[in-house]
């Protein structure tokens, strides 16, 4: 049988390699040499007689016959650890390199918190964040660098799962001395008109579906002095006054916190909710740890 000639230990360094798509970076996390990671893959494709990854530009590609090995792997490796556990009584030790995508603010504010304490409890558990929204986050999952991923609306690939978590609640808000400035505040298209905004994107995208959503106002002529992908920055720059913007409610409850003088414009009365939602690419086994992370952080909100 194959399975006589291969040493389970290969099989654990390939799944690394795989996972990392490095050999520097497998020999550091299983505390071996870089050429004992090398020796040992050329060793598991002599024996099997397949080429497992192709080496472009200093870069490993993995093959897709490395695909298919590495899913199946995964799951039996997984399933042997649980049954020696099982036999033995003993209780599965969390440890290994888990990957998350993140959204910056959300995930500094709300995730962050959450894995720093878990990070304090389970000493062998790493993290390696990954920040991004949208795109990149998708093809992140879908190359297999990110276990899983938090997420707001975007189209995803259809390989990718959702699973709603919690609504960030936006809401619309200028400094106080902003609006000292411009006078009283009238919810009406020619009053909003005239005011200045600055957003996440150049094509106001967030404020507009704040007045859609509120007085079912479109094609407005919105005067965008700014435009930065970066909640912080769009935080700063309302704080001093340039203009009017989109914020999560939790961001302005913080910045309210530290002193800042907001004032928050009404709307209809109904909340524009944002969704968040965890993401993971169908078919991906999860190692032990990225399991426990993934339940424990969606069921905590």
């Amino acid at each position: 049988m194959l399975i006589d000639k291969i040493n389970l230990n290969l099989l654990r360094i390939f799944e690394k390699v795989y996972e990392t798509k490095s050999m520097t970076r497998s020999a550091q996390e299983l505390f071996m040499t870089q050429s004992g990671i090398s020796q040992n893959i050329k060793h598991l494709e002599e024996i099997l007689n397949l080429k497992l990854f192709d080496r472009i530009k200093q870069r490993l590609i993995p093959t897709e016959k490395a695909t298919v090995l590495y899913k199946n792997c995964k799951r039996s490796l997984h399933e042997i650890e649980k049954t020696l556990l099982d036999v033995t009584g003993k209780d599965e030790e969390l440890m290994g390199n888990v990957s998350i995508g993140l959204p910056i603010e959300f995930g500094n504010n709300l995730v962050l918190p959450l894995l720093a304490d878990l990070g304090k409890k389970y000493s062998k558990i790493t993290y390696k964040i990954k920040y991004g929204l949208g795109l990149s986050i998708n093809n992140e999952l879908l190359n297999g660098s990110l276990d899983f991923a938090f997420v707001d609306n975007f189209n995803f690939d259809k390989r990718i799962k959702l699973k709603k978590i919690t609504d960030e609640t936006l809401v619309m808000c200028a400094s106080e001395s902003y609006i000292k400035k411009i006078g009283p505040v009238k919810n009406t298209k020619d009053f909003f008109q005239e005011l200045d905004f600055v957003d996440y994107l150049p094509d106001a995208f967030v404020v507009r579906s704040w007045f859609r959503h509120h007085f079912k106002m479109t094609q407005m002529q919105l005067n965008l002095r700014a435009s930065l992908f970066d909640v912080s920055g769009l935080s700063k720059m309302i704080n001093l006054g340039m203009g009017v913007g989109v914020l999560p409610l939790y961001i302005v409850e913080t910045l309210k916190k530290r002193g800042h003088k907001l004032y928050l414009f009404k709307g209809s009365g109904k909340p524009l909710k944002n969704a968040i939602s965890v993401a993971w690419l169908d078919g991906k086994t999860r190692s032990a740890a990225s399991d426990f992370l993934f339940n424990h952080l969606t069921t905590s909100f």
